[in-house]
C-alpha cells in the first residue's frame, strides 16, 4: 500500500443501553462508576465525567452482568445460538482485561453473580441449559454446579448471592425458589426449596436484607412474597426460607375498583437499610413503601357484635405496603441500582432509558436515552457536525454529538420510522413511515408541519430532498419512486417512477439536482434523469443492496449489500470498475 496509512478511527462516545435484560444496571463498589451490556460489549460509564471503558470479548449479545463488592472484578454472561456453548467472563477492572472464562452453559447464562466475599462466581443457565455453576475467581477453574430446578418446577432465571455468606446462594423462576449452600471441601452445591407452602408465583425479581435476615420476591402476580431466612449452623442445610406473607398494596378508596397488585406485575425490587422497598413494575412505576401492619376488616364486621374484649383477641394484623413516594416512567422498570446509602439511585427501563431518582422528594430526572429497537438511519444537518438524527421504531430523534444527549424526541406511536432526510435551510425534517406516510416536523421543537397521506402502498422506506429544498424523492416497499413538490401550504406529486422489482433501499441525489441514483432489493442500482423523469442507467448484482451514494466527483458510484462487497460502477454505462471485500461477515448497510 503506497502512501500513508489508513488512521485507526477512535470510538469517541457510545448511545446505548441494553434496558431489557433484567438488573442490567449495576453500580460499582466506589459508586461513581455503572456497569452495563451493549451488544457484545459490557461498558462501565464514570457519571461524574462520563468516561467510558469497555470490555470485549463475547461473540455474542451479553445477556447478564455483575460486579464484585470490592470493585475489583466484573463478571458477565453472553447467549448463543442453539446448540452452542454459552461463555461467562470474568474482567479485571483495574487492568481492562480478560481474567478468566467458562464454557459450561448451553445456549444461554440467564444471570452471574459474585459471592460476598468475591472469590467465587457463580452462573445461572437459562432454559436450555438449567445448571448453576461454581466458579473460583483464585484458581481460575471450576468449582462444581447442579441442576438449577426440580423436575415438578419450571426453569429458574434469576439468581442472587447472600450478603453475609459466601457459600450460600439463592436462584429463583417460574413456580420455582431454592436456597443454595456451597460445600467447598467437598466441591458439591445442594439446594432446598424453600417453604412457600401451595403459593405458586412467577418471581421476576429478588433482594435480601443487609443482614440476610429477610428474602424479598417480586412476582409476575402484582405481590411480593417475603420469606424469613433461617440460619441452623449445626445441620446439613446451614440456610432456609420460610413464607411469613405475600406483601400487597394498601388500596385506594378514593379509586374504584383499586387493585391490591401491582399493575404488570413487580419487575424490580431493592432493599433499603432502613427496610423500606423501592419497587419497580411492569407498567412503569416507580415507588418507595414501607411495610405497616392493617387489621383485617373482614374479621371486625364478623366480631363486632361481640364485646369489645373478644374483638381484641380476634383481631388479624395484616402486613402491607404502605405508599410514600411514586415517579411514572416509560416503559416496564427492569433494574434498579442503588448508589452509596440509598439517598440516590438509579433506575432502567425496557425502552432502553436510565433515569436517576433521590429519595428526597423522589425527583427523576433522565440520564442517559438510547433507541430500544435498530435504528434505520442516521442524517447529519447540511455542513453542521454538531449534532444528528436518528430514526426507529415509533420515534426520530435529535442528539448532540459532543455531549451525547438528546435534543429533541418525535414520537408517532405503533409506528416504525423507514427513513429521515434534513432539508438544507434548515427548516423541515422530512420523515417516511410504515404506514405510507411522509410526515415532516421542525427540527428545533417538533412541531408538525404537513402530512403526504398514502405516499406509497407499502410504506416509505427512502427519502431525500434537492438542495433548493423544494422537492422531495420518496421510495416506497413496492419499488416506486416518486417525485413531490413542496412548500409550506401545498404539497403536491410530480411523477411517479417504476422501474424497481423491490423494496426501495436508499436514494441519493447528485450535486446539480439533475440526477439521482437509487438502490433495491430486486438487486439492482438505477440512476434516474430528473428533467425528464427517464431512467439513464441500470446496474445489476447478485446481492440485495442496501445502500448507494455517488463518489467524490460524482463520476461513479458506490453501492454496498449483503454480498459483503463494496462496489464501484461507472455512471456513463454502468460497468463495474472494481470490487473490495468489506466485511468478513454480515451485509454493509450503508455507504
Amino acid at each position: 500500500m503506497s502512501g500513508d496509512s489508513l488512521k485507526q478511527l477512535e470510538l469517541l462516545s457510545t448511545i446505548a443501553f441494553q434496558g431489557k435484560l433484567r438488573n442490567g444496571l449495576v453500580f460499582h463498589a466506589d459508586k461513581k462508576r455503572i456497569a452495563y451490556s451493549v451488544g457484545q460489549t459490557v461498558m462501565m460509564k464514570d457519571i461524574s465525567n462520563e468516561k467510558e471503558y469497555r470490555f470485549c470479548g463475547h461473540s455474542n449479545s451479553v445477556s447478564c452482568v455483575a460486579l464484585s463488592k470490592d470493585g475489583k472484578l466484573l463478571a458477565s454472561g453472553q447467549e448463543n445460538f442453539m446448540g452452542y456453548k454459552a461463555e461467562v467472563i470474568i474482567w479485571d477492572i483495574e487492568n481492562q482485561k480478560k481474567l478468566g472464562s467458562h464454557s459450561i452453559h448451553q445456549v444461554k447464562v440467564e444471570a452471574v453473580s459474585f459471592t460476598c466475599d468475591s472469590k467465587y462466581v457463580v452462573s445461572l443457565g437459562g432454559q436450555d441449559c438449567g445448571s448453576v455453576v461454581i466458579y473460583d475467581v483464585e484458581k481460575l477453574v471450576p468449582l462444581c454446579g447442579n441442576i438449577a430446578s426440580p423436575l415438578a418446577g419450571g426453569y429458574a432465571s434469576i439468581l442472587r448471592c447472600a450478603n453475609t455468606r459466601s457459600d450460600i446462594f439463592i436462584t429463583a423462576g417460574n413456580v420455582n425458589l431454592r436456597v443454595w449452600k456451597i460445600d467447598l471441601h467437598n466441591r458439591r452445591v445442594t439446594p432446598t426449596n424453600a417453604a412457600i407452602g401451595r403459593i405458586k408465583r412467577e418471581i421476576k425479581c429478588l433482594d435480601i436484607d443487609a443482614q440476610d435476615s429477610y428474602l424479598y420476591c417480586g412476582t409476575a402476580s402484582g405481590d411480593i412474597l417475603k420469606l424469613q431466612v433461617v440460619i441452623n449452623e449445626g445441620a446439613t442445610i446451614a440456610f432456609d426460607a420460610k413464607l411469613m406473607c405475600c406483601l400487597t398494596r394498601i388500596i385506594d378508596k378514593k379509586i374504584v375498583g383499586d387493585s391490591p397488585f401491582y399493575s404488570g406485575g413487580v419487575t424490580a425490587v431493592a432493599v433499603l437499610k432502613t427496610n423500606e422497598l423501592l419497587i419497580g413494575t411492569g407498567n412503569g412505576l416507580v415507588c418507595r413503601t414501607a411495610q405497616v401492619e392493617v387489621i383485617r376488616k373482614d374479621v371486625l364486621e364478623a366480631s363486632s357484635k361481640k364485646p369489645a374484649t373478644t374483638n381484641k383477641k380476634k383481631q388479624k394484623v395484616e402486613l402491607k405496603l404502605k405508599l410514600l413516594e411514586k415517579s411514572l416512567l416509560k416503559g416496564d422498570v427492569t433494574s434498579i441500582a442503588l448508589r452509596g446509602d440509598g439517598h440516590q439511585f438509579l433506575v432502567g427501563t425496557g425502552t432502553s432509558e436510565i433515569y436517576q431518582v433521590t429519595l428526597t422528594g423522589f425527583k427523576t430526572e433522565p440520564m442517559y436515552t438510547c433507541h430500544s429497537s435498530k435504528i434505520n438511519n442516521i442524517v447529519f444537518p447540511y455542513a453542521c457536525s454538531r449534532m444528528f438524527a436518528t430514526c426507529s421504531s415509533e420515534s426520530i430523534r435529535v442528539w448532540n454529538i459532543e455531549t451525547s444527549q438528546e435534543l429533541l424526541r418525535i414520537e408517532v406511536p405503533n409506528m416504525i420510522c423507514n427513513s429521515i432526510c434534513l432539508m438544507r435551510d434548515g427548516k423541515s425534517l422530512i420523515s417516511g413511515w410504515d404506514d405510507g406516510k411522509i410526515r415532516a416536523y421542525t427540527p428545533l421543537t417538533g412541531t408538525p408541519l404537513y402530512v403526504l397521506p398514502n405516499a406509497h402502498q407499502r410504506g416509505v422506506t427512502a427519502i431525500a430532498s434537492t438542495s433548493d429544498c423544494l422537492r422531495i424523492v420518496s421510495g416506497g416497499g413496492e419499488g416506486d419512486v416518486k417525485v413531490w413538490d413542496i412548500t409550506s401550504s401545498v404539497q403536491t406529486l410530480v411523477k411517479t417512477m417504476k422501474e424497481h422489482k423491490g423494496t426501495i433501499t436508499c436514494i441519493r441525489m447528485k450535486s446539480d439536482d439533475k440526477e439521482c441514483v437509487t438502490s433495491g432489493g430486486d438487486g439492482s442500482c438505477i440512476i434516474w434523469d430528473f428533467e425528464n423523469f427517464i431512467r439513464l442507467q441500470v446496474v445489476f448484482a447478485n446481492t440485495l443492496f442496501q445502500s448507494v451514494c455517488y463518489g467524490p466527483n460524482e463520476h461513479q458510484i458506490l453501492s454496498c449489500g449483503t454480498d459483503r462487497k463494496v462496489t464501484y460502477f461507472e455512471v456513463l454505462d454502468g460497468t463495474p470498475v472494481r470490487s473490495l471485500e468489506a466485511s468478513l461477515s454480515g451485509s454493509i448497510n450503508a455507504t
